[in-house]
């Protein structure tokens, strides 16, 4: 996997800033970002088939469901992490808030409860962008969840897929630092954070392309 080329990725497109100004645009509109959602899928998809350039801003409807159900995919890997972690503090303070006693062992289990909801957010981070990419393939919410076909996929080629994560929050963590600058700072960070979408599908999905079920 070529990485300089990944993120050049974006820029190869003839109406690249064209493209990038209506996602960024889009991606600061509650709701309406769903759109955003769908164009990382069809982006993806199409960096699976081998497709140059990128998409052409259409079909804005089913744009707009795809993006919902990449959401709805994203909240149902989340969901576990966050039950643990509301039920390690909840339960945690209502036992001491009924017993009277918020004793250091009750702080310990809501540390402990949140460090392991926290590596549980950790793993669905690192699990997520495979199992978008086979929902882009298939195009079924159910292929999201073939957790077996997800990690054998991952094992296949496990260098360029944690690569490709490293990359992704690298390029994240700089364009958070831009965002010290002041005004112009966040107006750079809505384009680039929309940029880094594209470098992302161009990544995930070359890296699913070479991958064994």
């Amino acid at each position: 996997m070529d990485i300089v080329e990944n993120i050049k990725y974006p820029t190869t497109d003839s109406e690249w800033i064209k493209k990038i100004l209506i996602g960024g645009i889009l991606l600061i509109i509650p709701i309406i970002n769903f759109i955003i959602g769908g164009y990382y899928i069809k982006t993806l998809r199409g960096s699976i088939e081998g497709k140059p350039g990128l998409p052409e801003w259409d079909d804005w409807g089913d744009l707009f469901i795809t993006g919902l159900m990449v959401a709805i995919i994203g909240l149902i890997y989340m969901l576990i992490p966050l039950i643990v972690l509301f039920v390690s503090i909840g339960g945690v303070i209502t036992a001491a808030i009924s017993s009277g006693d918020f004793s250091a062992g009750s702080i310990s289990a809501i540390v402990g409860g949140s460090l392991f909801s926290v590596v549980l957010m950790l793993i669905v981070c690192l699990v997520l962008p495979m199992a978008l990419s086979i929902y882009a393939k298939e195009d079924s919410i159910g292929a999201a969840f073939r957790i077996g076909e997800i990690l054998s996929r991952i094992k296949s080629i496990p260098g360029d897929y944690i690569i490709s994560i490293i990359v992704l929050y690298a390029l994240l963590f700089i364009v958070n630092l831009v965002a010290a600058i002041p005004i112009l700072g966040w107006v750079i960070v809505i384009f680039a954070n929309f940029y880094i979408v594209l470098v992302a599908s161009k990544m995930f999905g070359e890296v699913y392309a070479s991958s064994n079920a």
